[in-house]
Parts: C-alpha cells; structure tokens; sequence
C-alpha cells in the first residue's frame, strides 16, 4: 500500500488511462510513459528538496546503515552522465519528438521542465537502463536503476546484477578486497572482444580496457581464441544447407564422440596427452578436467574430499564435496590460483587450435552448439544434448567467472540431460557400460551448480530448488542399488 500511494501521488494519477480502444500500439508510447513518471518525480523531488535541507544537515552527523533513501536515488540519477552532444542526430531527433508530444501535457507543463530539459533525461535513460531480467535470465524489460548505474563496467566482472522482480540487487561473484573496485558487466561477456566494444560505444560511450580488452598475459588473450560473432549469411546458410552448415559438422563430431573412451582417458588421474590439432571431444574432455571442480574449489577448499571416504554402507543425504584428487595430486597436477588455471587452460588451447572450419574454442562453434543443445534436449536425445552441454560449459568457464549465474544455470542443466541419460539408457539395456560413468558426471555436475547457485542465485531460488531435487533423486537412487 505504501509502494502504491508513493507512486500515486508521485506520477500515476496523471499518467494511469484507460487503454485505447484501436488496438495499436503507439511506438513512443512507452518512452513517453517513462519520461513522463521522471519528470513527475523531478520536479515533485524539487519541490520538496528546499524544506527537507535542514533535516538533512541534523542527520549528517549520524552512523551506521545506510539506506537508500528517495534524496539518495535521485541525486544520484543527477549524477548521472547523459552524453547529450554524443547521441547521433537521428536519436536526438526522436527524442525531440518524444518531448514535444510529452510537453502537450499540461501537468507535466506545470513541472517548469524545458523540451531539453526532457530530451537530456532520456539521454540519460538510454546510457544508464539496466535490462530487467526474469529468473531464468530471460530479458522482461529495461529500467532505470541509478545506484545500480554507479558501478562501472569490466568484461571480467567481480559482480552481477540480479532482479527480484523489479528490485535490483548486485551480487559479488568473487571475494572483494578493500579498496578494489566492485564491477559489473553492461554487456552479455560471452560476445567477442569487436562486438563487446562496439555495443558498449554505441550505447554508454566509452571504449573498455579492462583485463580481457587489454593485453593481459591470461584473461587477454581470451578474445583471441574465440574469434569473431556468427555472421547472418553464416546463421542463414545454416538453415538453408542444414547438411552443409556447421550444425551438420559439429553433429558428426558429437555422434564420434566416445564418452566413456575420454572420460576414461581425462580421469584426473593420468597424465593423458590430447591428440593435435584438437577435436571438440578431446578440448572438451581436456579442459573439463583442468577446470572442474578446481576453479570452485580454489574459492572454497572445502569442496575437495580430503577425509578418508564414507563407508559403503553409509548414504549421505547429499552431496558435501566433489570426490577428484586434490590439485597437486590430480594428473596433471592443477594449479593453486584461480588466475593461473586459467592461464593453463588458454595455453593449452592456443597449442592445439586445428586450421579448420570446425574451431572448437571458436564463438561460431558456440553458438551452433548452443542451439543443437537445446534442439537435442527437445528430442530426448540425451547422451549428444550432455556431450553439447559438456562443451558448453568449458567455454562458459573460459568467459565466466565461476560464480557467474550463467555458468550455474548451465551446469543444472547440464546435470539435468546426464541424469535423464541415466535413466534412457537403463530402459534401454545400456545402463551397464556407462552407469557408473555417468554417476560420476552427474555428481560433479550437481556439486558444481550447488555450488555456484548457493552464490549467484540464492537460496530462496527456483534454480536452487531445482538443483536440491536433483541431488535428492541422485542420492536415494545411488541409495538403491547398493
């Protein structure tokens, strides 16, 4: 009722109308809207601010929390840049418009706000909107957030922004020292390096020069092996020739694929050595055993199992540590630092890239698969949508953080098509040759979402729910058969 009466006497019992009876959606109706709310709320915070001075200077001298107060979000949206002389004249134009249509109004007239007054406010909305996300992490929407739009932008971010319907929240995904800069990512860091500087020119107008825009010895050179976007002529000629596109290519690889050959060879507890020039089963498996559970359990070490193991008649009612060797015990030996399991893992993949169509460290392999994944997982064709999700996830961990919610979404998913292959493949006769292969990789991979989603997600989440179920249908049937 507060939230409501707030909004009403702030903006909504002049902007709230009956819907239009014609059916069409006007195109600048909802800019209109939004500035209009803004507007509403400037000049009503104007006139209040003079009469509240006092009261503030009483509580300067106050500790302890601090809340975000409405004097605080909205000098804070003042502080904000607009980059009004940068905005390409086509834009400008269309914001003019906009402000001429919202000046008709005669209560936003009586604000006293000028037609440049409006257009630097969208200005300011274009360079500064969040993308409002669900749950899922689907896009619902934008908004304008602008505590939130205080933290700058790094491709290699410490943390994210995350939305409990419409309330931002900005998580740490790393451990934060004191005095090193909280970062967030303005956009989707799975891009390449060209089209990550170009959206972020467009749209806030600065060129990046963090760790993965720069030269640096690891996260730099990131960029390098994953090349250039999908084209649309390569996205088009994909769906004309399906049997000559990459999809084609890349479902010959994953039928190839020998999951229990390489998963007996990259066991952690042998020194294998991939064949070169790399296929995607041999860079998958290769990485996935650098990568996991080790860039978790650098974070937290006690991930790792270094107590002597339950005994067979013993069922733990879920799954408290990942059951590889320890880092200088595994085969090859892991590196201790998140950093330099990173820098391993480049190197390696630099070493052994093919000079072929079919890169696997490439973003148009990514993509391509990204779709059979789920185009498998909508067949029932379990065994390729985990061998795809196996893939998925090395490259994941090479753009992600660990704790990313990207990175945990995945591995649910991941452990989701293992567990389902489970199960087909007993019904169908084969649960004997790859059960207890896959009992492995299922396990990893709901400690590996366990872990993540604990951080990114929370709790309270439907991913967290999800991925506890999952564990406790693992669990009882281990529990089962013994």
């Amino acid at each position: 009722m507060a939230c409501f009466k707030n909004a009403w006497l702030s903006y909504h019992q002049f902007v709230c109308k009956p819907p239009s009876g014609d059916g069409e959606e006007d195109e600048v109706e909802p800019d209109q809207e939004m500035l209009e709310r803004v507007a509403l709320n400037v000049s009503r915070y104007n006139k209040r601010k003079p009469a509240q001075n006092g009261h503030a200077e009483n509580q300067a001298g106050e500790t302890g929390p601090i809340e975000e107060t409405v004097d605080i979000t909205m000098e804070a949206f003042f502080s904000l840049m607009d980059h009004y002389e940068d905005h390409p004249k086509a834009v400008l134009q269309q914001y003019r418009h906009v402000a001429d249509r919202t000046m008709d109004k005669p209560y936003i007239v009586d604000t006293g706000l000028q037609q440049k007054d409006l257009i630097q406010l969208l200005c300011r909305f274009r360079c500064n909107n969040f993308a409002i996300h669900d749950d899922q992490l689907f896009a619902i929407g934008e908004g304008t957030y602008p505590i939130g739009a205080l933290f700058n932008h790094s491709c290699r971010p410490n943390a994210v922004a995350m939305f409990d319907g419409a309330h931002l929240i900005i998580k740490a995904i790393e451990d934060i020292e004191p005095g090193d800069e909280i970062t967030i990512a303005y956009v989707d860091t799975v891009h390449s390096r060209t089209y990550r500087q170009a959206s972020l020119r467009e749209k806030y107008f600065f060129d990046c020069n963090c760790v993965r825009c720069s030269e640096d010895p690891t996260f730099g050179q990131i960029d390098g092996l994953l090349g250039e976007e999908e084209s649309d002529w390569d996205r088009a000629e994909n769906v004309l020739n399906p049997a000559e596109g990459i999809s084609a290519t890349i479902l010959k690889e994953v039928e190839a694929w020998d999951l229990l050959a390489m998963s007996r060879k990259y066991d952690r507890k042998h020194n294998a050595v991939p064949d070169i020039p790399l296929c995607m089963s041999e860079y998958t498996h290769y990485l996935l055993q650098l990568f996991t559970p080790y860039l978790w359990s650098v974070n937290n070490p006690g991930l790792m199992h270094t107590s002597p193991a339950p005994s067979p008649g013993r069922n733990p009612s879920q799954l408290a540590h990942f059951d590889d060797p320890l880092p200088l015990s595994a085969r090859p030996p892991i590196p201790e630092k998140y950093d330099d399991i990173i820098s391993e893992g480049v190197a390696f993949v630099r070493a052994g890239l093919p000079k072929t169509n079919l890169v696997a460290s490439r973003l148009t392999t990514l993509s391509a698969s990204t779709r059979l994944f789920y185009d498998e997982i909508a067949a029932n064709r379990w065994l390729n949508a985990t061998k795809l999700g196996m893939y998925i996830l090395v490259q994941y961990c090479l753009v992600y953080p660990p704790y990313h919610p990207m990175l945990g979404q995945h591995a649910l998913l991941l452990a989701k098509a293992g567990w389902n292959y489970i199960i087909q493949a007993e019904f169908l006769g084969e649960g004997r040759r790859l059960e207890k292969v896959y009992e492995r990789g299922v396990r990893r991979w709901i400690a590996v979402a366990k872990e993540n989603i604990a951080c990114s997600f929370g709790k309270n989440s439907a991913q967290w729910r999800d991925v506890v179920e999952l564990e406790w249908i693992f669990m009882r049937e281990q529990k089962l058969k013994r």
